[in-house]
């Protein structure tokens, strides 16, 4: 008799433990919540990249820090609320989850960069590169000689120049809901090519006895 309520003692304790457990979709949304403000501070050097070199390298350092951010906080996943043990499939969806709520938040935060603050600027910063381009006399640069390199490079650069002043109009075209649903999708492929390797890295799985 005694042994039976202990044992349905330590049952109702180990069910009460297991809910009080966030669920996945909970605990995804919060680690997803961490990448999302990381991703938002980050964009905030966007409009400085603009115009800074500087700024240009340190917003595309973070971008490159991304998969290590989401490797921790899969890695804390699975120590903490899968006991160690987590397959690639898991991993995977698990990477996919926070991306797919981090891709939500910044949405939100693109549009209103977009509608309320850009107000032409990166507009602006390409036409104006455009200009710096258009100005160059070919003719001065260094390891460029004779009248045929010359115009080699005068087609190379025109034909670049031709992208650049289509990719401005693209953009003078698009309305801030056209670039936020423009980098949503973006995001759809960069989410892919992180949540493959992490998946891989962080994977361990339990050893058959």
């Amino acid at each position: 008799m005694i042994k039976q309520s202990i044992h349905m003692s330590v049952s109702i304790i180990r069910n009460m433990e297991q809910a009080q457990q966030p669920s996945l979709i909970n605990i995804a949304m919060n680690m997803g919540a961490v990448v999302g403000v990381y991703y938002i501070a980050k964009f905030c050097l966007f409009p400085l990249s603009l115009h800074s070199t500087l700024a240009a390298m340190l917003f595309l350092g973070l971008t490159l820090m991304v998969p290590f951010l989401v490797y921790r906080l899969t890695k804390l996943y699975r120590d903490r609320y899968m006991d160690g043990y987590i397959d690639f499939t898991q991993a995977l969806v698990f990477v996919l989850l926070i991306m797919g709520f981090r891709s939500l938040l910044t949405a939100a935060a693109h549009y209103i960069y977009f509608a309320y603050i850009d107000r032409g600027m990166m507009v602006g910063a390409l036409e104006q590169s455009i200009a710096q381009l258009s100005a160059i006399d070919l003719s001065t640069l260094e390891g460029v000689e004779g009248v045929e390199a010359i115009e080699n490079t005068k087609a190379q650069f025109d034909q670049y120049i031709g992208m650049m002043r289509t990719t401005a109009a693209q953009l003078m075209a698009m309305t801030p809901i056209d670039m936020t649903l423009g980098m949503l999708s973006n995001n759809v492929s960069w989410a892919i090519a992180v949540a493959l390797p992490v998946a891989l890295f962080v994977r361990r799985n339990k050893v058959k006895e």
